[in-house]
């Protein structure tokens, strides 16, 4: 079964995670973790969506605009 992605301008959608820390002191260590979507020429390592309702409802519920489902 071939999966689905989301495009746009023709780059592929990558999610990565940032780890911010914050040190106090040695014992008071802080760390944020924060997503980002990035758009990437490389298929490896793309979102993947088994349908592409799944796929929508992602784009939706994020607010991510000016893209498109599609299956390669």
């Amino acid at each position: 079964m071939r999966p689905y992605y989301i495009k746009k301008n023709g780059l592929y959608l990558h999610v990565q995670t940032t780890e911010h820390e914050e040190y106090q002191d040695s014992s008071d260590i802080n760390a944020m973790y924060t997503m980002q979507y990035v758009f990437k020429k490389e298929k490896d390592g793309a979102k993947t969506f088994y349908d592409s309702t799944e796929a929508s409802t992602y784009i939706t519920k994020r607010r991510i605009k000016g893209v498109e489902v599609v299956r390669d």
